[in-house]
């Protein structure tokens, strides 16, 4: 029985997503479908790639996750298959999938459709489905059309560098309006070196880093390492994002001293 995820900006207003997981249950009644997101903002392939970058591991190697995001049939990119950690993926190259594996350590990439010749604009359900099905037949990827030897590459915003000063952008506002960067533990201990630090948010300070958001009064601002191991700051029982009015893209800095 075969794994399915589904990761797409199609939303849950409309009949694409329904109609995406009935035209797969048609010809595979048996497969398990997980919805990942269909609340992907539209075109965002950032937000797609950590959506679904903290989230595919979670699930047994040989899962295949069909992402279908900005994929409306621009006629700029490429569909590709990819199988990357014992995983396969499904859906334009567009950047997203640069994202994902941002050191490029992808184990194939199959071309599955060209640019300016697809066949329909619900590529979701016309181009990736196939291709989605024959993988979960057990049909082998080369198998699904022909070798590509690299991705579009998407990058993500970099600012000019600052003595003592490690900066980041917000990649991600999850629900609760809590800030997710881009700025990772790693990074973090590499450049502060156990100094004293402040991290900045307009007016406000941050100088210490909490375990979780109980650790501050109501109202109060956290920051903490998430379980993906980068910066997540937040309001206890606020919402942080609207408040300090951050958005995708916000320059996010850490002063050490």
């Amino acid at each position: 029985m075969s794994i399915i995820t589904l990761t797409t900006d199609l939303g849950l207003k409309d009949h694409y997503s329904s109609s995406l997981k009935g035209a797969l249950l048609r010809q595979i009644p048996s497969a398990t479908i997980i919805d990942i997101s269909h609340e992907i903002a539209p075109y965002d392939c950032g937000q797609a790639a950590h959506v679904l970058g903290n989230a595919f591991h979670e699930f047994p190697i040989g899962t295949i996750h069909l992402v279908a995001v900005a994929s409306g049939g621009s006629g700029m990119f490429n569909h590709v298959a990819i199988k990357f950690q014992d995983h396969y993926f499904v859906g334009c190259d567009n950047g997203v999938f640069s994202l994902l594996s941002p050191n490029n350590k992808l184990e194939q990439i199959i071309q599955i459709g060209l640019a300016g010749k697809e066949p329909s604009t619900f590529l979701a359900r016309d181009l990736y489905l196939p291709a989605v099905i024959k993988l979960a037949q057990g049909i082998p990827i080369e198998n699904l059309g022909i070798p590509q030897t690299k991705i579009s590459e998407l990058f993500r915003t970099i600012s000019p560098p600052e003595i003592d000063v490690l900066k980041g952008v917000v990649v991600y506002i999850d629900q609760f309006n809590n800030i997710i960067t881009n700025i990772t533990g790693d990074d973090f201990d590499r450049i502060g070196k156990g100094r004293l630090f402040i991290i900045e948010v307009l007016r406000e300070e941050i100088k210490e880093l909490h375990r979780t958001y109980g650790d501050v009064p109501i109202g109060g601002l956290v920051a903490f390492f998430n379980s993906a191991g980068v910066l997540e700051l937040a309001m206890n029982n606020g919402k942080m994002a609207a408040l300090f009015n951050l958005k995708l893209n916000s320059i996010i800095r850490i002063k050490f001293s």
